[in-house]
């Protein structure tokens, strides 16, 4: 009797690629890998303990359930929407960019975040990249390089914003944050400062470019050569943006993409009957910024919590058991949504595979594991 072909059924389907993503990971576990995620994971803990610590889980509860179903889509549907918006910028900071889909750019950012938030090291970063480099035949290292730029530019940014709402709050020349408001103006100028710098690096490209030669071949260590051809890649990212018209719309769109992320914020605490004006919701949306910025466990799980804790107390006083409500609620639906749209842009790329990703991994430790 001849054999009928195995048809694979879902929930096989299923099982084989979560094999084949996590065999061939944990064989290349190694006590280092292990020692780069442990810091990660201790602050998470420590994070969750500070957030949680003296909660009262009931009223915790009874505050999730005043909070009704609308706020939470709402601020969930405000937050996609950032990201659609961070995925449409990203095409201003790629060489070519023009060139490439709106839909490949959005599919590989959910696929990134989706990776980030269940695996450790931050690795959804470089899969965004490989997936978009992949799809779209473009230069793996110049698609990194711009998530580089995009990176420093989400610094810059971080720290203008802080330092606008430190200079222009009122009521906080007393407490934790009475410092931190007289240093408003000093971060300011560190932050013009670096825009100064990076232009500078464009301006004097093939200054700095034969400043590296000469040192790397004086060095001549085995990494230089990779540092170098880095350094390239950096530089034609920050070129791409050197024209006027890609400076006006790297700014709108970054500007756009902060707003609505800072909405998304402002419409839950609505929805929590917190009365936060837009000052306090840029700080609050800062402070986290710089929290989930740290190492930590996948998915900012813990350092989220810590700093929206902290920084509700802060800037508007918020009691912890609320302050964990809203951080729970926010984090969670945040969190478990993204990922339902990633898998989504996951399966129904046709050319993506469990096998695939997980490959990319131990390739990424092969050609960055020397720079680390």
């Amino acid at each position: 009797m001849p054999l009928r072909p195995r048809l694979d059924t879902p929930r096989s389907s299923i099982l084989r690629c979560a094999t084949a993503w996590w065999a061939p990971l944990s064989l290349a576990v190694t006590r280092r890998a292990l020692l780069s995620v442990l810091p990660g994971i201790v602050l998470s803990t420590v994070c969750l303990w500070y957030a949680f610590t003296g909660v009262d889980l009931a009223g915790m509860v009874r505050e999730i359930g005043r909070v009704g179903p609308l706020w939470v889509m709402a601020s969930v549907a405000v937050g996609l929407l950032s990201l659609v918006i961070r995925a449409v910028r990203w095409r201003t900071l790629l060489v070519g960019g023009k060139d490439i889909g709106t839909g490949s750019l959005v599919s590989a950012t959910f696929i990134g975040m989706l990776a980030n938030n269940v695996l450790p090291a931050r690795i959804g970063e470089v899969v965004r990249a490989w997936v978009l480099a992949r799809r779209e035949h473009a230069p793996f290292p110049t698609v990194l390089a711009s998530i580089v730029v995009e990176r420093l530019l989400d610094m810059l940014a971080a720290l203008a914003i802080l330092a606008l709402c430190l200079t222009l709050a009122s009521g906080l020349e007393d407490g934790p944050l009475g410092e931190l408001k007289r240093m408003g103006f000093l971060v300011l100028l560190v932050v013009l400062g670096c825009m100064a710098a990076l232009a500078a690096m464009v301006r004097r490209r093939a200054n700095l470019v034969a400043l590296v030669e000469r040192w790397i071949q004086k060095a001549r260590c085995q990494w230089t050569q990779r540092a170098l051809e880095l350094i390239h890649r950096f530089l034609d990212g920050l070129c791409a943006i050197r024209e006027a018209a890609h400076i006006g719309a790297v700014t709108v769109l970054s500007l756009l993409v902060w707003a609505v992320g800072i909405c998304s914020f402002y419409v839950l605490a609505e929805g929590f009957g917190m009365s936060l004006n837009w000052i306090q919701t840029s700080l609050l949306f800062v402070i986290v910024l710089f929290g989930i910025a740290i190492p930590s466990a996948p998915g900012f799980i813990g350092t989220f919590h810590g700093f929206c804790v902290a920084g509700l107390s802060m800037v508007a006083g918020i009691d912890q058991t609320t302050a964990a409500a809203y951080a729970t609620v926010l984090h969670g639906s945040q969190w478990l949504t993204i990922n339902l749209f990633g898998l989504g842009f996951f399966w129904a790329d046709r050319t993506l595979s469990w096998n695939l990703v997980s490959a990319h991994v131990r390739l990424r430790k092969a050609v960055l594991g020397t720079l680390e």
